[in-house]
């Protein structure tokens, strides 16, 4: 009993300075050694939705025990990626998403999760080299240059965002989103007046969207405009009565009643 116990220490102190990915390739492998896998079972494991852990448990089995055709293993490979973004392992999941495009560099799912996770690493230069592969795939598509505009935004490339943005509402003028882009821009660039103008351009295109209003009220706050901010939060819950967060901010501005 001694012995098994020292064993099960070791164990778990390798299994801990292992990283993710490795250390599920071996619980895997040692799952396989000990009992004969079900590969009809096994694969449904990996397509399913509803448990990330078992998505890639199941699906580094198939890559690590099957001999898989190219197109096969790219697509378990971003099963596996989306499996360990859910996980918030997104180092893990950028390496799959990177070894599914080696196979097909124009994969646009791969290429839609590299980017994300790259934007979850910070990595946003890169995160917007990717949107930028995607916009050479689909040039016509608004949403890929609003999010290569938000990672260069974050990338402190601002005029090269507001670019994004433009190229957004051009495809599509009655985008709010791009218009909130905008706003981030200049709010970046601490230019108050344009920001606010953005606001306004996206309230008059659609004012129920609770995004713009939020956000509006969040930048009053850090221009010190608490008027703005509690009509921002009160419209915010005009829009959603049960947006419990705007309520607690009109209180913490003085509002004690919010609507």
């Amino acid at each position: 009993m001694r012995n098994v116990e020292i064993l099960s220490t070791k164990l778990g102190v390798l299994l801990r300075s292992l990283t993710a990915a490795a250390a599920i390739a071996l619980c895997g492998g040692l799952a396989a050694a000990e009992t004969e896998v079900d590969p009809s079972a096994t694969l449904a494991d990996c397509e399913q939705t509803d448990s990330a852990p078992l998505v890639v448990r199941a699906c580094a089995l198939i890559l690590n025990g099957q001999k898989l055709e190219p197109a096969e293993r790219m697509r378990i490979l971003i099963l596996r990626g989306v499996g360990w973004s859910k996980e918030e392992e997104f180092q893990a999941a950028a390496e799959d998403f990177t070894a599914a495009l080696e196979i097909e560099g124009s994969n646009v799912a791969a290429l839609e999760g590299r980017a994300k996770v790259r934007t979850k690493l910070g990595e946003h230069k890169y995160a917007a080299g990717d949107w930028s592969e995607l916009i050479g795939l689909q040039p016509r598509n608004d949403k890929y240059y609003r999010l290569r505009g938000n990672e260069r935004l974050a990338a402190g490339q601002h005029q090269e965002a507001l670019t994004d943005f433009d190229k957004s509402l051009e495809i599509n003028p009655k985008e709010i989103d791009a218009y909130i882009g905008r706003a981030h821009v200049y709010h970046a660039l601490k230019d108050r007046n344009l920001a606010d103008k953005e606001f306004k351009k996206g309230i008059e295109v659609n004012a129920s969207y609770l995004p713009l209003h939020w956000a509006r009220a969040e930048f009053a706050e850090a221009w010190g405009e608490e008027k703005l901010a509690i009509e921002s939060y009160v419209t915010v819950l005009r829009i959603n009565g049960v947006y419990e967060d705007a309520r607690r901010r009109l209180q913490r501005l003085g509002v004690s009643t919010p609507p």
